[in-house]
């Protein structure tokens, strides 16, 4: 017997996906130049000429097993030292390589944190709208998502998002750039956010 919850996932295209294929037909049909599809989060622009001339630069001169095979579980020491050094330069933070564990994008990362923190009942918060797997990460790891509708603007209803939480409530999902809408959270936004936790947690001490 197939697992009925992969049948009813990979029934169902999300309307991202959706947009993708609608946009994909549209350049088949009247050119590739007339359709800008911002809806997988693709780039429209090519890369820095930097970017390029590091990366064959890179292929170039590392040995190709080097290049191609495994890192450590945790990343590449001298790659997570050098992104710790660059949070602490920009955020004024001390952190060191130990603090950083590389993931092949942020899908994983959420996934092994999901996985990490959530028990059987726990609750997840996120903003509509919101990235369709964000549901999916959070079923896997035996957990409830809870979706707080969107302000007018796409901003953050901070009336709702203060009655959602509860004593089940494990983690929130603050995505800024949000994707699908491309919303950006201000700082004040995200002070308040942190407020609200904040307050939150004092009463499960």
């Amino acid at each position: 017997m197939i697992n009925q919850t992969c049948i009813r996932l990979g029934s169902h295209r999300s309307c991202i996906r959706e947009l993708f294929e609608y946009a994909r037909q549209r350049k088949a049909a009247i050119g590739e130049d007339k359709v800008f599809d911002f809806s997988l989060g693709n780039p429209n622009v090519p890369p820095p000429t930097e970017v390029v001339a590091q990366m064959k630069k890179i292929l170039n001169d590392i040995e190709p097993v080097a290049l191609h095979g495994y890192t450590s579980a945790q990343g590449n020491a001298s790659v997570r030292a050098a992104i710790a050094e660059n949070l602490n330069k920009r955020f004024s933070v001390k952190l060191n390589a130990d603090c950083i564990y590389m993931t092949c994008g942020a899908s994983a990362a959420l996934t092994i944190t999901l996985n990490a923190l959530l028990n059987d009942g726990d609750e997840v918060v996120a903003f509509a709208p919101y990235f369709p797997e964000y549901r999916v990460f959070c079923e896997h790891a035996r957990a409830r998502l809870v979706v707080i509708p969107p302000a007018k603007d796409f901003g953050i209803d901070f009336e709702k998002f203060k009655k959602s939480l509860s004593s089940k409530t494990k983690a929130v999902i603050i995505n800024s750039p949000n994707n699908p809408c491309g919303i950006v959270y201000d700082k004040n936004t995200i002070k308040k956010l942190c407020e609200i936790l904040v307050e939150h947690s004092k009463n499960f001490e």
